[in-house]
């Protein structure tokens, strides 16, 4: 990969001095060919201009290959890396409000990386030999105006960089995934605005203005470092001008018109100033993604995995970045049922995500078939433990598909199977497309029931001993709730059963409560 950067690198150095080879020879042969001379005086000018033409597309091209491959390939491998980090922090995502504005930030942050390869250093690099080269064989002509090109370069890269710059407040990607994470909220939430009349966005468009008033100040100050360079290099060509006495006159026009073969190099570095700063901004949050402690740690397997169902939670303080209740203790033997209990707040849902090893517990122990989940590791605890959650993600896709993320191999009948254990077989067979039947966007094909149970059979096809159900029966009517709790009550000899609830009718039929009372010990009943 070094080595292709380099080569890459290389080339488009050669590229560049091309193009101003292509002007500078240019010059000479116009020059040259207003004194009339044998035609064979100028062919080796002619074959030069056609040389240097084809040259720098040829050349362009092969180092756009080269340091783009070398580019895409780190920010593959940065993805990976932001990927792993986010599957660590996995409880913290689905808890929070910013899912827009996160996704937003992480497809953004990791694509604007890239640029610091191919937009930043690319054309400073570019840049800075080619001055070399062109102010050198100018020199080589004339002294004087060597210096002179040399000297305007330097101070076009000064004010390029002082003029193009922005301040360290001016985060126009942090403002863009402020107003990802908002439009995202709105389209969620459309429906529900609408029937509360609360079309107008006031604050979103107060972002979509901050944003477009970012772009413009950035717009304005690349504009204002292009006109430096181009103030800079008329400057400089009327000095060289005015010091081409003494020169040979074939070689004034190239010494007059090498400060224009340096401005578009010279005015790239514009663009690439304008995005220096949202770049560094960009890796400072991937940076602070990746580096930070993680939330759940991935240990080395030091325990066998266990060989029943069953689960203990012993002394066990659950919590964020504070304790919210201590003490929490009970058991499920393979096949039981335990309900989940207390006031909204209380921790219910944060100790799905702690058994479900979303979430460390930050104190006491819990045990999955005997053996401690600490030595299991959470990803071998999450093949055992499975959660639903209250509003569990359903794909715009058919019923195929939604059941494959849990079996990716499984076959038809195996799906069916598992449609039929969760109530879905009447279901299926009475739609038109079977398997194939699409369930809309977030489910909306489907009833609030019938969602639900699409999602208990992707459990039953992951192979989950346990579950970790979060309110399965709510935003359900009481027929329908009835028959669902049904169902998850004859799955009990295949699978233990942990269920957060308010229902009362859910703990009545489970029998055998936990409740949770924030920040004090939670007694079993």
């Amino acid at each position: 990969m070094t080595t292709r950067l380099a080569l890459g690198r290389a080339l488009g150095v050669t590229a560049q001095l091309c193009a101003a080879g292509l002007l500078l020879t240019s010059a000479w042969l116009i020059v040259r060919a207003a004194q009339q001379p044998p035609v064979l005086f100028l062919m080796v000018a002619i074959v030069g201009v056609r040389f240097f033409g084809v040259a720098r597309t040829v050349l362009r091209y092969a180092e756009r290959l080269l340091t783009h491959d070398v580019a895409l390939g780190r920010v593959v491998a940065l993805r990976l890396q932001v990927y792993r980090a986010l599957e660590q922090r996995a409880g913290h995502i689905a808890d929070s409000g910013r899912r827009g504005e996160l996704i937003h930030q992480v497809v953004s942050d990791v694509d604007a990386v890239q640029d610091r390869l191919l937009r930043i250093r690319g054309p400073w690099i570019v840049a800075w030999w080619t001055v070399a080269v062109v102010s050198g064989a100018v020199a080589l002509i004339e002294p004087w105006s060597g210096l002179v090109v040399l000297i305007g370069s330097m101070l076009s890269m000064l004010a390029v960089r002082w003029l193009g710059g922005v301040s360290a407040g001016d985060d126009l990607t942090a403002e863009r995934n402020r107003l990802a994470g908002e439009l995202s909220q709105i389209v969620t939430a459309g429906p529900d605005l609408v029937v509360a009349g609360l079309t107008a966005a006031h604050d979103t468009v107060e972002r979509i203005a901050a944003v477009e008033r970012l772009e413009t100040r950035a717009a304005w100050r690349t504009g204002r470092a292009r006109a430096a360079v181009t103030g800079v290099t008329a400057a400089v060509v009327g000095l060289v001008a005015s010091a081409t006495s003494a020169v040979d006159p074939v070689l004034v026009g190239v010494v007059v018109l090498a400060p224009l073969a340096l401005a578009e190099p010279l005015e790239a570095l514009a663009d690439a100033e304008r995005l220096r700063p949202d770049v560094t901004a960009a890796e400072r949050r991937l940076r602070a993604l990746i580096e930070s402690a993680p939330v759940v740690a991935e240990p080395e397997p030091t325990a066998p995995d266990p060989t029943e169902p069953s689960l203990r939670v012993s002394g066990v303080t659950i919590g964020w970045d504070r304790p919210l209740v201590d003490d929490v203790t009970f058991e499920l033997p393979p096949g039981g049922a335990v309900a989940v209990t207390g006031p909204s707040g209380a921790g219910k849902s944060t100790l799905g995500l702690t058994l479900t090893g979303f979430v460390p517990p930050l104190g006491g122990r819990i045990e999955v078939g005997g053996v401690d989940a600490a030595a299991l590791g959470p990803a071998r605890v999450r093949r055992l433990i499975g959660r639903l959650g209250q509003d569990e993600m359903v794909f715009d896709t058919t019923v195929r598909e939604n059941l494959r993320i849990a079996a990716p191999d499984a076959d038809d009948a195996r799906l069916e199977a598992a449609l039929g254990d969760v109530g879905l077989g009447e279901w299926l067979a009475s739609t038109a497309d079977g398997l194939d039947a699409r369930v809309g966007e977030h489910g909306a094909a489907l009833s609030g029931g019938e969602r639900q149970r699409l999602c208990l059979a992707r459990l039953l096809l992951g192979g989950h001993r346990i579950w970790v159900l979060d309110e399965p029966a709510e935003h359900l009517d009481d027929r329908a709730a009835e028959a669902l709790l049904e169902d998850l009550l004859a799955l009990r000899p295949r699978v233990g059963l942990v269920v957060i609830t308010h229902d009362p009718r859910v703990v009545a039929a489970i029998g055998h409560q936990v409740r949770l009372e924030a920040g004090s010990a939670v007694p079993a009943i």
